[in-house]
């Protein structure tokens, strides 16, 4: 047996396990067996006696490992063999992954993970092992090589993960499908079941669309494609990203309005390709150029096609109303006016189609009483829509249950403030992504100044106590909190005798014990700012005045100190991930810990915390939502942002308004 030691490729990414997304781990390990020319590939999710899943299996029938690639494939993060070669070994297919991040994405399904690989080699069938586990990931076990009779393939194996329910989310299967959608269309012999169900994108595609869009000023490359895939099932609507040859590099936000649809938008482009392009999951902060224009366009293409299906969708209805003998209008218009009201009528009574009475009979008399109030009171009809139209049975029934328990309004507040948070990340990512702004943002006066206002970014349970203030004031919110008297004047000094000031102190109470608290202080820095060991030197300088003063010390308190920044140099990202320490854990003290956390890291985990009301509301933040949000709710500290134009702009075709 061989014991390796992963290394850091200078491709290397921040979030490589992403131990929150475990769809997106199934999809790595999928993409990896038909890379190895697997024919049928099995996606099984064993479940507990609570129904919850204890094992995730991957097996497939390629053509597995080889023990002399092993120190190849499982050793350097960043670069793997697929990103010099074209096609896979046997079945010349396009091949997808070309980073060498699959092995790490695994850790998301278990802490525990293996690989039992069987391939043919020189010295014959040979069968290999590979175990790794989250407590050490930048380790893996190789057994050594053994003869077997077995078929060749790979059979993966995670244990004992957290947030698994996800893979049986109903959207789990949804998502697979979309991802791999346009590679089962281009090779129909390939099998892929999931959870004991086959992958069938054909079976879910309730409309399919293409387009062909301009290559962008100066670009080198033809034109780009862009295929819409409207689906039966909801699925996270994306704008994923493929190279000439229809692979995916890159999933972005559509970042369009479209109610009613569940898409996915797939555009490809040889121009993906080249390596001038940058990372392309941060293709919206990109400088302008051939990239961005594609990009553009593609959305404002988008729009475009659901505007027309919108259209669409309402004149198949009207037919079929025509056809039922249900619509109240007969004939065609004779001048404008009935022209205009008919197509008032449409527009409404298509809106609220899915409120409408099944019975043909009931659905006649209601169509007849909305024509009847749109002639002759038209300043009513938002009323009689709400009061006629608005709730079926069952769901005027949960209403009643819900307001029974909570007040209207407060409903109508909770939905407001769930979308004023997407707009929120839409506008953080442009902060501290756009190549503009992050250079302009400053620390201080604008990113801290927002973000005291937004605590809820760092935990919901978190409340904001100190802000730009100095440890003396962290000492006496800490004793305040604990309900002790005022601490003595002598200020708390870090270990070079110089005063600190905090960014911002937040605390939440233990729910599970009485009387214990967390406290958590936050370092910023603004997103220019390539964190280093100095950077980490001053948030342990915190840490260690606190845990050095005797006036700090209570056994029923926990601290955590964050240094947050956009980009870590290489000394530090090795010091956050070293064995036996959870990802971005540089200190680990029974009573505090030191992280060093990205902006990307942070923005994805709230981002997940949202995914469900994103998908409930059918909300997508634009520019010019995230633009808004800032202006009102951060006027302060976003005005020179404004004056000087690094605020989100309107994109062309972007609509503030859905139509």
């Amino acid at each position: 047996m061989v014991k390796l030691r992963l290394t850091i490729g200078r491709d290397h990414v921040a979030e490589l396990a992403r131990l929150r997304n475990p769809v997106g781990a199934v999809e790595e390990l999928i993409w990896n067996a038909l890379d190895a020319d697997a024919e049928h590939v099995a996606v099984e999710l064993e479940r507990n006696e609570l129904g919850g899943v204890a094992r995730v299996t991957v097996a497939d029938d390629g053509t597995g490992i080889a023990a002399e690639h092993c120190d190849a494939r499982f050793r350097h993060i960043g670069v793997s063999w697929k990103r010099y070669a074209q096609v896979s070994p046997e079945k010349k297919r396009r091949l997808h992954g070309k980073n060498g991040r699959g092995r790490v994405r695994a850790f998301a399904l278990g802490s525990e993970v293996r690989w039992t690989s069987v391939s043919d080699g020189p010295q014959g069938r040979q069968r290999v092992v590979i175990e790794s586990g989250r407590t050490s990931m930048d380790e893996f076990d190789v057994s050594d090589p053994e003869p077997t009779e077995g078929s060749t393939g790979t059979v993966f194996e995670a244990f004992g993960g957290e947030e698994l329910h996800k893979l049986t989310d109903s959207t789990a299967m949804s998502t697979l499908t979309a991802a791999f959608a346009l590679h089962l269309e281009a090779y129909p012999d390939i099998h892929i079941e999931y959870d004991g169900r086959r992958l069938d994108p054909s079976s879910e595609q309730i409309h399919v669309a293409a387009y062909d869009l301009p290559a962008g000023t100066g670009s080198a490359y033809g034109p780009a494609q862009l295929k819409l895939i409207e689906w039966a099932r909801p699925v996270s609507r994306a704008l994923i990203l493929c190279d000439g040859r229809g692979m995916s590099v890159a999933q972005l936000k559509p970042e369009i309005q479209a109610p009613g649809f569940h898409f996915t938008a797939y555009l490809s482009w040889p121009g993906f390709e080249d390596d001038q392009a940058g990372d392309l999951t941060f293709a919206d902060w990109l400088p302008d150029g051939a990239t961005a224009e594609v990009v553009a366009a593609a959305r404002q293409r988008m729009r475009a096609h659901f505007r027309d299906r919108a259209d669409e969708r309402r004149r198949e209805l009207v037919s079929e109303w025509r056809t039922d003998g249900i619509y109240p209008y007969e004939g065609e218009p004779t001048d404008n006016r009935e022209r205009a009201e008919r197509e008032t009528f449409d527009a409404v009574a298509t809106t609220v189609v899915r409120h409408l009475p099944q019975y043909k009979r009931t659905r006649r008399m209601t169509l007849a009483f909305l024509r009847s109030v749109l002639t002759h009171e038209p300043g009513d009809v938002l009323r009689i829509v709400e009061d006629v139209f608005s709730l079926t049975q069952q769901e005027q029934e949960e209403l009643s249950r819900l307001l029974d328990r909570t007040p209207l309004t407060s409903l109508i507040k909770a939905s407001t403030k769930a979308s004023g948070r997407l707009d929120f990340l839409a506008a953080l990512e442009h902060l501290v992504f756009d190549p503009e702004a992050k250079g302009r943002v400053k620390e201080r006066t604008e990113l801290h100044r927002i973000l005291e206002n937004e605590c809820w970014v760092f935990g919901e349970e978190y409340g904001l106590h100190v802000s730009d203030r100095s440890l003396n004031e962290v000492l006496r919110r800490h004793c305040h909190l604990l309900g002790r008297e005022a601490p003595s004047c002598e200020p708390v000094l870090r270990a070079d005798g110089r005063k600190g000031i905090v960014d911002l102190m937040l605390s939440r109470a233990s729910r599970q014990r009485q009387g214990e608290r967390h406290h958590l202080v936050v370092e910023l820095k603004r997103p220019s700012v390539l964190l280093g060991m100095a950077e980490l030197g001053q948030i342990s300088g915190y840490a260690q005045a606190v845990m050095g003063d005797d006036r700090f010390r209570d056994t029923r308190v926990t601290w955590d100190f964050w240094l947050i920044g956009n980009t870590v140099d290489g000394n530090l990202r090795q010091m956050a991930h070293q064995r036996g320490r959870a990802p971005g854990c540089a200190v680990d003290q029974p009573s505090y810990r030191v992280w060093v956390r990205t902006w990307g890291e942070v923005i994805q985990d709230f981002e997940e915390r949202l995914r469900f009301y994103r998908e409930q509301l059918e909300y997508e933040s634009t520019s010019q939502h995230a633009m808004d949000y800032l202006i009102r709710e951060h006027t302060d500290a976003v005005t020179k942002l404004a004056d000087q134009g690094v605020l989100p702009t309107q994109r062309p075709g972007e609509h503030s308004v859905p139509r």
